[in-house]
């Protein structure tokens, strides 16, 4: 397994084990576990969205394709922070939304041809656990 697997996979923990902790409360109230969640949430969106600046300032992007490379990179961090404060009650349906928005995305703007095939197969997977998570965390707090 390469590293970059070992690190997305780790990175994938906090959405795992969050849930389990707000159905018990040891350390954090459930409350607390959802707010950290949520905030791990918008963070790591953020972080994955990064991931399109590289692209941005390739030689082989146009100003066209830059411009709309930069939009998108700047678009999904600004809707989570954005639903962080203002749909809390939906904010986990709209991250998971988000998450995999931007995988589609990267798909229609030509960006996942630039990953290496272990790499594409790598953000689906995280891509679909991650929501799967977001979803079921929804569905457990209702």
């Amino acid at each position: 397994m390469s590293r970059l697997s070992v690190l997305g996979y780790a990175g994938l923990m906090p959405f795992i084990a969050l849930p389990l902790l707000y159905l018990q409360p040891f350390y954090l109230s459930a409350a607390q576990t959802l707010e950290l969640y949520s905030l791990y949430s918008a963070l790591i969106l953020g972080f994955m969205a990064g991931v399109l600046w590289p692209v941005l300032h390739s030689n082989t992007t146009t100003t066209a394709k830059a411009d709309r490379l930069a939009i998108a990179a700047v678009i999904f961090p600004v809707l989570s922070f954005i639903a962080l404060f203002t749909a809390v009650e939906y904010f986990l349906l709209a991250q998971a939304c988000l998450f995999v928005l931007l995988r589609l995305t990267e798909y229609r703007l030509g960006i996942n041809r630039q990953y290496s095939i272990g790499y594409r197969a790598l953000r689906n997977q995280l891509t679909l656990v991650v929501s799967a998570s977001h979803l079921s965390f929804y569905w457990l707090i209702h």
